[in-house]
C-alpha cells in the first residue's frame, strides 16, 4: 500500500511541476524553504500552485524515505543500493529544488531537477513491486528484459528531451502540426528549430518502436502474453501524438503539457510492467 501511494505522490508530483512551469508560476515563492518569509503564505492562485508543489514534494518525500526504509531492511546483497540511491537522489533533487528558485529557474538545472525527478518515480515503481519478502528484488538488460528496458530508456529520454525543448524556449521554434514550417523536414535545421524538431524525430522513433513491438507480440510465442500491453502501449501513442499536436497548436496551452506528461508517465510505468514480468519466474508481474 505504501509503495502505491509513494508512487501516486511522485507521480501527481511531476505533472503538479509541469502545470507550475505551464502558468509560470514556479516565481512566486522567491525564496526557499519558505515561501514569502512565511511557512503559510497568503493565498493568491500563483502562490499557491508554487507552494502546494513544495507540499506535495515534502509528503512524496517523507513517504519515499520511509518506503526506503523498508524495503533496505528487506533487501539483500547489492539490491540494497536501490532504496539508499533513491534517498541520495531525494535529497540531490531537494537541494535542486532550491537552487532553481533561489537562481530564477535556470535551464540546464531546471532539466536535471526534471529528469532526476523521473528517476525517483521509476526507483518508487521497482521498490512498490519488489517488496523483498513477497517479491525478491531482481535486475536484467539481457534478452527480453533488455528489450523493455531498452524501449523505457527511450521513452525517458523522448520525455528529457521535452523537458529541455519547454526550458529552453524552443517549444514554439516550429509552430505548425504536424508539418515542421510546412514541410516533412524544416528549411532551417539550427538553434530552437533543431531542438524542437530533434524531439519530433525521436517520438517517431519511440512509435514506430511502439508498433514494432505490437506487431512482434503476434509473431513471437514468448511475446503474446505482453499483447494486451503492447496494445494499451499502441493506444497511448496514439494519445500522446494527437495530445502533442494540441500542445503545439494552443500554443503551449499548460493543461495540454500536463496531459502530454502524463501520458509519457504512464508509457513508462507500462513498459517497466512489461520488464517487471519478464524478470519473475513465472512470468507474470508480482
Amino acid at each position: 500500500m505504501l509503495g502505491r501511494v509513494t508512487v501516486g505522490l511522485f507521480f501527481v508530483l511531476l505533472i503538479w511541476g509541469n502545470l507550475v512551469a505551464g502558468l509560470k508560476a514556479g516565481l512566486a515563492c522567491p525564496d526557499w524553504p519558505l515561501c514569502l518569509g512565511k511557512v503559510l503564505p497568503p493565498f493568491r492562485w500563483d502562490i499557491y500552485m508554487e507552494f502546494l508543489h513544495r507540499v506535495i514534494a515534502a509528503v512524496a518525500g517523507v513517504a519515499l524515505v520511509v518506503l526506503s526504509y523498508r524495503r533496505f531492511r528487506n533487501y539483500r546483497g547489492g539490491a540494497r543500493a536501490v532504496p539508499a540511491l533513491a534517498v541520495a537522489l531525494l535529497a540531490a533533487e531537494i537541494i535542486m529544488g532550491g537552487a532553481v528558485v533561489l537562481l530564477q529557474i535556470p535551464v540546464q538545472l531546471t532539466i536535471i531537477h526534471f529528469t532526476t525527478g523521473m528517476v525517483v518515480f521509476l526507483f518508487a515503481y521497482y521498490m512498490m513491486v519488489f517488496d523483498g519478502v513477497q517479491s525478491p528484488p531482481s535486475f536484467s538488460v539481457r534478452g527480453y528484459p533488455g528489450l523493455f528496458f531498452g524501449m523505457g530508456v527511450l521513452v525517458f529520454l523522448l520525455a528529457a528531451l521535452g523537458a529541455y525543448v519547454r526550458h529552453a524556449g524552443a517549444g514554439l521554434s516550429l509552430p505548425d502540426w504536424p508539418t515542421s514550417l510546412g514541410g516533412l523536414v524544416p528549411g532551417v535545421l539550427s538553434g530552437a528549430v533543431l531542438i524542437q524538431f530533434s524531439h519530433r524525430v525521436v517520438a517517431a522513433l519511440v512509435a514506430l518502436t511502439v508498433v514494432a513491438l505490437w506487431a512482434a507480440t503476434r509473431l513471437d510465442d514468448h511475446l503474446r502474453k505482453h499483447r494486451r500491453m503492447a496494445g494499451a502501449l499502441v493506444l497511448m501513442i496514439l494519445a500522446q501524438v494527437a495530445v502533442g499536436g494540441a500542445v503545439v497548436l494552443t500554443r503551449l496551452y499548460f493543461l495540454s503539457t500536463a496531459l502530454h506528461l502524463a501520458v509519457a508517465l504512464g508509457m513508462l510505468m507500462m513498459l517497466a510492467r512489461m520488464w517487471i514480468r519478464e524478470l519473475s519466474p513465472e512470468g507474470t508481474a508480482p
